[in-house]
């Protein structure tokens, strides 16, 4: 489990690098489509698929190994309740 919040958290700092708010990247994707883009702009634009695309494949990647279950309890919880039972009993029989 540590493992998958770790890999999310490394996607996450990926993302964070990308910094256009929704408008700017409007703006910016305009520009791309209509041949007015500057070289800052296709640099943007090389970053952003860049981030993108690794993110994409880490998210596509196959999952992380399952965590093991829990350990099963060896024996019922009565035994060792009947285990108590039997040594207060002994305990009485000595003192008698």
């Amino acid at each position: 489990m540590e493992r998958a919040v770790l890999q999310r958290l490394k996607l996450l700092r990926r993302l964070q690098e990308v910094d256009l708010s929704p408008d700017e990247a409007w703006a910016l994707l305009e520009r791309v489509q209509t041949h007015t883009s500057s070289t800052e702009d296709r640099e943007r634009l090389a970053h952003l698929i860049r981030v993108t695309t690794a993110v994409t494949e880490q998210l596509r990647a196959a999952p992380a190994e399952p965590e093991p279950p829990a350990p099963q309890r060896l024996s019922p919880a009565r035994q060792a309740k009947r285990k108590r039972q039997l040594t207060k009993a002994a305990r009485r029989r000595q003192r008698q």
